[in-house]
This record gives C-alpha cells, structure tokens and sequence, in this order.
C-alpha cells in the first residue's frame, strides 16, 4: 500500500505503528478457544500457535500472552517469517519439522475450512473446524455498513460475535434467544441509545430520566456506555411510570378528550379493563353499571359498542365521574412529590426516555411536572407512532428511527415494529399502577414485584447478551464515529429477524409475552407452533389462526415440525391477503365505473 501511495518510508512506518496500536486495543480472546487451549495443556499437549499473517510472530505472542493464552514453552510460527503458506500445506509440514513430530501426531484447530482443514487433512493433519467465530447472518449485515458508518457498525459486528461467544446458551432455543439479543436486539439499542446521549449532550441537559418499563433496558445501555464516552456528565436516573400511573394525573375534567382515552379500543375491550385507566373498578362503581344495563356478567367481556357508549355515559356524570376527579387528583399530589423527590423539578434542562408510543404518556407526565414549576423536558422517542396531537405540548418530542406524524425516518420497516422494541426493552418488575407514601418516601405501587412472564420466557439472557455486547463495543472516536447513523443497518436488521426467522428463533422469540392492553390484564405470547388442528380450523374458517396475528411468520418458523401444515398455511395465509387486496381494488373500480357511467349520461341528457 505504501508503494502504491508513494509514502515515505517514515509515512509508512508510523502507518504500521498506528495498524499495531489499534491491533493491541481492539484483540480480544475467543472464550471458546481459550478452554480449548486449556483442556489441552490439561491433557498434556504442547501448543503450537500457526498464522498466515503479515504481523511478526514476536508482536503475536505479545498479544497471545498478554490475553493469558500464550505461555514458555510454546510456539508460534508466521507465513511472513517462514515463507510457507497453510493454503499450500507446507506451513504444517515446516512446523512438523521444527517441533520434531509427525504430521499424524499433530491436531490442528482453525476456522478456514480451505486452508485449516482441506490442506491440513491433505498434509496428513488431523482437524477440527471451529467456525463460531464466523460472523452470523446478523453480523454480516453491520459488516456491509462499515463504510457507511465509519466503522460504527463493524465494531458492532464485533461485540455482538465476542456476545454470542461468551454468554452461555445451553439449548437450542437459548442459543436462538442469546444470539438474536446479540445481533438485533443490542446494535439497534445501542444506536438508539447512542442518539440519546449525543442530543442530550448538544441540548446541555444536566439529567435524563428512563421511564419505566421500557426504560430499564435502556438505561443499563446509557450508563455503560456513558462510562466508554470521555467528559460525559449527565445524570440517568430511572422513573417509574406507565400510562395508567401518569395519564390519570392529569385529568382535571372529563371531556370528550379525556372519554376518548379512557374508551380507546386497544387490548381488552371490557369494562373492567375501561375502569383500569382511572384506577376503578366495577364493583366500585356497581350501581351506577347495573342501572346503565351493564350486569355483572358483562364486566369482563369485550363490550358491543351500544354498551361501550352506555359505560361512556356512566362515567361522565354523578358519583362515578366524582370519584374518578378525586382519584385523580390523588395521583395528581403523589406524581408531583414523586417527581420532586426524584429531582424533576429542580433547576436545569432535562430529559425524557421512552421507546414508542403516540406522545400522551409522557406528555402527561410533562404537563403535571410543568405546572407545578418544572422546566418543560425533551422526550425522546424510538418510535413516534402516528395519533392524535394533543391540544397543548408540555415538552419537545424526538424521534430517533421514525417519526410516522412527519413521515420522516425509517416508517412501516416491518407490520408492528412496537411489539418488536417493546419486548426486547420488557422491565423485570410489574406495571406501575400508581404511587403511595412509605416512611416519608414515594414509591412506585407495583402490579407485581416481578415480571414473572417475561422473566420465564429468557429476559436474564436478553440482558446478559445485550450488556455483554455494550461491553465489548469499541467507542473510540479517534478510530470510529460515534454520530454515525446506524439505523439504516437496524432497519435492514429488524427487517432479516422478522420476516425471516429461524425456527429456534421463531420459538425463542414467539414465546416472550406481550401485554395487549394498558393495565396489563390480557398478556399472549407474540407466536405460538401451530398444531394439526389450529390448521384445519383456520382453513375451515378462511381466516388467519389467532396464534399467527402478531407475528404470523413467527408463527409459522415455529411450526416447521409441522411440515406440510406449515405449507399449506403459508399459501393460504398468501391467499388470503391477496383475495382480499384484489376484492378492495375490485370495489374501487366499481365505485369509480358507477360515477363514470353517472357523469356520461348527465353529459347526454345535456
């Protein structure tokens, strides 16, 4: 290279300083390999180490002893030095020679299959292929954005690797868990978390506040790689918060505003998961339900929309909007003390971390903070959803991946990107259902003191690989850029994961359970196999089976076993969508065929 530079020899001597320099920071020891070399030493063997490399084998045992791996009495030998080639074969017969040993006594080890196994097994070598450091179908697609990036994303391919090899995955399906949380879940994250502290740092804000539940994953990210970022001083602190907690502090009145959110069809649709919003329940307010026409029987069953408007009149007048005022307004008193004690009111810029949603979480949070003196805060989101604009903002919004409002960002990249992000950021408590005083404290009034669900369905490993990953992530900006933007990488990621899953994937994955309304009261897994008799019902049904909704190519990885089903649901499932596509597209052309027809014979009679 320095030839075809034309360099001067000093140039390139200092080119080569530099390449050595950046070599002993970035190596690190393949956990795999180093209990190889350990079990061997155990057994006795002499350890050779044997590289086709241009670096000196004085520089490689410096790095091999400095990682623990090389000790006296061992060997390694270079291409460069002794002019063989493993390609060629000769290099083993070279070592052969120089230790002394037949060719059949040695046992090589490496990850080339052409030149450490082919040519070794051709040279009279016994070996064993070691291909886990090959980077997964993950790993190769941050690898395609290192130039885009400017090496960002390759040292993520990097950490998600060293991830995958040193966290403990014993089945199949752990394995899946561990290596998706490695390859997507963490780079994705990472980027986002990344973002948040360089606008936080270039908006000069002195504390951001990761709001619960989703903010808990986050956090752990921000605060070790707040540690790796060098003159970073912004203060991250954990809020407990939820939309039940915080939207019901801020009801003042219920207008037709606030009735819209309180009988907004997400998740369950039943009285009592209505009343769950403004911390009610039916038998609080049972005679005024029973007079509307609403019994018992009714309580907990999805609502006809004649009796959800009959639950709408209910709560807007007499003792039940009263008692939803009172209550509010004691949630009102508690958030602000809890907010003032967790430092949000006190002087200086601060911020908001959230993952996705339409804004009036956090808005909420912000309008009661703001009135009671606090400054307004930017709220950062991964995901901006589109919905309603509030009235009034009481903080500045930021939209990290996509902002589907202003159509800017990475919009629609996969059906439901919400339940993707927010499982991967699931919080190992309950929901926050509000707060309460404790020796002279608030604290949060939790659901459960642990999220059993998510916690049984592999959330450790989720952590454990993302936190190894964070680790092991080089955030050097002399040697990569830090304000690189990554998400054009995450979305091709997210992308390959969800409509390309593994089989084991699909099963690690479908089986982390998602909350499908506010109170948390309904939870279902993302995607369940699906069995011989889900199958014929759906084709009886002409209607896609309920395991397959949230994640129908989830679903259908996950019943491979199910072998031809699998394919007939495939092609079913593409039947479906495009009989319906072609039945609206048909509807159109006729609506547009009648007011043709109709505007023709008006044309006449003139």
């Amino acid at each position: 290279m320095s030839d075809s530079l034309k360099m001067s020899g000093r140039d390139a001597q200092a080119l080569a300083e530099a390449e050595r320099a950046l070599e002993t920071e970035l190596i690190r020891a393949n956990p795999e390999m180093r209990d190889h070399i350990s079990h061997a030493r155990t057994r006795g063997d002499r350890i050779v180490f044997l590289s086709d490399m241009y670096l000196s084998s004085e520089f490689l045992e410096a790095r091999l002893t400095d990682l623990g791996l090389f000790q006296k009495g061992d060997s390694c030998y270079v291409s460069c030095e002794t002019k063989k080639s493993k390609r060629y074969g000769d290099s083993f017969r070279d070592m052969a020679e120089r230790e002394a040993v037949s060719l059949g006594m040695i046992s090589h080890t490496g990850g080339n299959y052409g030149a450490d196994i082919l040519a070794a097994r051709k040279a009279g070598v016994r070996t064993e292929y070691f291909e886990h450091a090959h980077l997964n179908r993950y790993e190769q697609i941050l690898e395609t954005y290192s130039i885009a990036t400017d090496g960002l994303t390759s040292v993520m391919a990097g950490a998600s690797r060293m991830a995958r090899l040193s966290v403990d995955a014993p089945s199949q399906v752990q394995a899946a868990l561990r290596d998706v949380s490695a390859g997507v879940i963490a780079p994705v994250l990472a980027g986002y978390v990344l973002w948040i502290l360089r606008r936080a740092k270039s908006l000069g804000l002195r504390r951001l506040y990761f709001v619960s539940r989703d903010g808990q994953i986050l956090l752990d990210i921000a605060q070790r790689m707040s540690q790796k970022i060098a003159g970073f001083d912004i203060e991250l602190r954990y809020f407990y918060g939820s939309r039940q907690a915080l939207r019901i502090a801020e009801l003042r009145t219920i207008d037709d505003e606030a009735l819209t959110w309180i009988l907004r069809r997400t998740g369950e649709r039943s009285v009592r998961s209505y009343l769950a919003r403004v911390n009610l329940t039916p038998e609080d307010i049972r005679a005024s339900l029973l007079e509307a026409g609403l019994s018992e029987r009714d309580w907990s069953t999805p609502l006809s929309e004649k009796s959800r408007k009959a639950l709408g009149d209910v709560l807007v007048c007499g003792a039940p909007a009263e008692m939803i005022l009172q209550r509010a307004s004691d949630a009102r008193d508690l958030l602000i003390r809890y907010a003032q004690q967790e430092g949000m009111l006190d002087a200086g810029e601060w911020g908001l971390v959230d993952t996705c949603g339409r804004g009036q979480m956090l808005n909420s949070l912000s309008q009661v903070v703001v009135m009671a003196g606090a400054v307004a805060p930017t709220a950062f989101y991964f995901q901006l959803m589109q919905g309603v604009e509030q009235t009034e903002s009481y903080c500045q919004r930021e939209a990290y991946f996509c902002d589907e409002s202003r159509q800017s960002g990475y919009i629609k990249v996969i059906p439901d990107l919400t339940h993707l992000i927010e499982l991967a950021c699931s919080g190992d408590h309950g929901l926050v259902q509000g707060y309460s005083e404790m020796e002279g404290q608030i604290v949060p009034v939790l659901k459960a003191e642990q999220n059993t669900a998510v916690i049984d369905a592999g959330l450790p490993l989720l952590r454990q690989s993302c936190a190894t990953f964070v680790d092991s992530l080089f955030l050097d900006p002399k040697a990569v850029d830090l304000g690189a933007d990554t998400r054009a990488a995450s979305a091709e990621l997210i992308k390959k994961f969800w409509y390309t899953p593994g089989r084991w994937e699909a099963r690690a994955w479908g089986a982390m359970p998602v909350e499908t309304d506010h109170a948390g009261l309904t939870v279902r897994p993302l995607a369940s196999p699906l069995t011989a008799r889900d199958v014929c019902l759906a084709i009886f049904r002409l209607r896609r089976p309920p395991k397959a909704r949230l994640w129908p190519q989830g679903c259908f990885a996950a019943s491979s076993g199910l072998g031809g089903y699998e394919f007939i649901m495939r092609i079913g499932d593409w039947l479906n969508r495009n009989l319906k596509a072609m039945f609206r597209r048909w509807s159109s052309l006729s609506k547009m065929s009648t007011t043709k027809s109709h505007s023709v014979s008006v044309n006449q009679l003139e």
